[in-house]
């Protein structure tokens, strides 16, 4: 290891050993169970941590021109991009069909396919009527609408964009996310295919879509749209169209909070291209150049910052939504270790208690899902282009480090290097093969509990 990743590896284990040292003096409630998964999982943090280090000090200093792989013409990306559409487009009619089944597994037949979607797909029982509601009526401050503050409005502002065509909002709501999903799906394939050969691009954009919570890309939720505007952001940098990429950052960070972490691997990007440029270029051009993607970088930040705005302009309280998310949820941002601790709590007592439906639903999916995307980066983590890795290691402890996580295998489902690294890992056939049947399993079985009602979000 070379003398500077010594020194910056050394400074994050101090900074974690500080973390873990206050978490240890803070907690209060111990279990056997949950201190070791916390461990564990602290553990793969700091490996995935250690390991990304040296390869992105390397990439951030490499001089050498990228292999970028392209489509060989026109008419051949024309033909995929009708392909991955047709595709898209069959797995939401197939998958509306399966849930459609699974409702009539459970309830018995009381009406057809399209009469049944609101109740199929739970539209009233999660945040989609949320978003709904805001497409409506905007931002309320009184009555159970008034804690709608907390989401955030991009989503609901195309919704209302589309309601104008259609006349329903329910509708409005469908079309968005999938016209999302294939927007999403398009750009992963553009994204991939600059690192990768067409059929590992393509590989990517099915494992986005086969793992379990995908089903969440086809319902009136921000998951879709928020993957595609992801996606856009760091293509159109890698593209050196840094204006429209960081443009489709702040759109990322006006539909989600964790789209403003965009500027982590756009900041990575920037650098290496300022540091491989830095003897190419005269001083002034050099300085305009850092001029540029500053300017770029806070782009990002202005979703953000237009959001708190809209808090300010309706509550008179930027920060509103931080009071509710506190009062109405018990939601905090904390350790991330330390939700995995209280997870693997409430899993142990649900389980021993009966309460099968907690179990299943919520805390066995939320620790499969944070265990398996750290194993699968830590894995992954060589094979990577090292800013997407870093992007996954600060959206990973800012989504998992809620107090009052519900719902970790849909927020990480739209962190995109997973895939990424899905494709890395699987380059023999039997091993794609078999994760793909593990993922397509574990798709329907969480897709049958969410259907039957079991508290999936």
């Amino acid at each position: 290891m070379k003398k500077h990743d010594k020194i910056i590896s050394f400074i994050f284990m101090l900074f974690m050993t500080v973390t873990v040292i206050y978490w240890a003096i803070s907690t209060h409630s111990w279990t056997v169970m949950g201190t070791l998964a916390s461990l564990i999982c602290f553990v793969l943090f700091v490996l995935l941590g250690l390991r990304t280090i040296p390869v992105l000090s390397d990439f951030m200093l490499s001089n050498t021109a990228e292999k970028v792989i392209q489509e060989r013409n026109e008419r051949d990306r024309k033909r995929t991009w009708l392909y991955i559409i047709g595709w898209i487009l069959a797995s939401r009619i197939l998958l509306m069909l399966i849930g459609y089944a699974f409702l009539i597994i459970q309830n018995g037949y009381s009406g057809g396919l399209f009469s049944k979607i609101a109740e199929t797909w739970h539209i009233f029982g999660i945040d989609a009527s949320h978003y709904l509601g805001i497409a409506e009526n905007w931002y309320l401050t009184e009555g159970d609408p008034k804690y709608h503050i907390v989401f955030f409005p991009f989503l609901p502002n195309l919704i209302k964009v589309v309601h104008v065509f259609v006349g329903n909002y329910l509708v409005a709501g469908f079309i968005v996310s999938n016209i999302s999903s294939i927007v999403a799906a398009l750009v992963a394939y553009e994204l991939a295919a600059l690192d990768m050969h067409r059929k590992n691009a393509m590989r990517v954009v099915k494992y986005i879509f086969i793992f379990p919570a995908a089903f969440f890309f086809f319902i009136p939720m921000t998951e879709s749209l928020f993957l595609a505007l992801s996606l856009m952001c760091l293509y159109f940098v890698r593209k050196k169209e840094w204006f429209i990429g960081c443009l489709c950052g702040a759109l990322a960070a006006f539909t989600r909070s964790p789209g403003v972490l965009l500027i982590v691997p756009v900041a990575i990007e920037f650098g290496r291209d300022l540091i491989g440029n830095y003897k190419l270029l005269d001083k002034k051009a050099f300085i305009h150049r850092i001029t540029t993607a500053f300017g770029c970088l806070a782009i990002i930040s202005m979703g953000l910052l237009a959001y708190l705005y809209i808090n300010y302009y309706v509550t008179g309280n930027a920060f509103q939504f931080s009071i509710y998310q506190r009062e109405h949820w018990s939601q905090r941002f904390y350790l991330f270790f330390d939700t995995v601790r209280y997870q693997m709590e409430y899993a142990v007592g649900t389980f021993k208690s009966g309460d099968s439906r907690s179990f299943l639903g919520i805390w066995l999916p939320n620790l499969i899902a944070i265990f398996t995307a750290l194993i699968i980066m830590f894995m992954g983590a060589k094979k990577l282009r090292p800013s997407y890795t870093a992007y996954f290691i600060v959206y990973f402890a800012f989504v998992v480090g809620a107090t009052w996580l519900l719902s970790a295998p849909r927020y990480l489902l739209v962190s995109f290097p997973l895939a990424f690294a899905a494709v890395a890992l699987t380059e023999e056939k039997s091993k794609d093969v078999a994760l793909t049947v593990v993922s397509v399993v574990g798709s329907l079985l969480y897709l049958a509990m969410f259907v039957a009602g079991y508290p999936v979000y």
